[in-house]
């Protein structure tokens, strides 16, 4: 079975549960008090900004219909499992992709109290 590689991107993630809720019930996630928290799919951890949110999904064909198919999300990147999934993305996609994922550098203090500068990788996740 042959998988791909997919960046997605989320404008509302509470549109985006109630459809998933609506449409693929079974698929839903739930934490310990009943609330829906995901959806089962494959993806590395999601990067959020605010309500807007990023993630690298790996499915197969069947699989990456249905994320096509749901209106509250968006493919910004479909590659073969492995492929270069930033290369990809149109200039209007890695524009919205930039708008959540802050690859500026940062500084974090260390356990120590020292300080090091940070910088994001540019890609939000990968498969290994």
């Amino acid at each position: 079975m042959a998988y791909r590689d997919l960046i997605t991107y989320c404008e509302d993630t509470d549109a985006l549960m109630a459809e998933v809720a609506e449409t693929l019930p079974d698929r839903v996630l739930y934490d310990v008090y009943g609330g829906a928290v995901g959806f089962d799919v494959a993806k590395t951890p999601t990067v959020w900004k605010g309500n807007k949110t990023l993630s690298v999904v790996r499915a197969n064909e069947s699989e990456v219909q249905l994320l096509k198919g749901l209106a509250s999300i968006s493919v910004l990147a479909d590659v073969e499992a492995g492929g270069d999934l930033l290369a990809a993305m149109t200039t209007a996609n890695r524009a919205l992709y930039d708008s959540v994922h802050d690859q500026a550098p940062r500084t974090i203090t260390l356990e120590d109290g020292s300080t090091e500068t940070i910088t994001p990788d540019e890609l939000i996740g990968r498969f290994a």
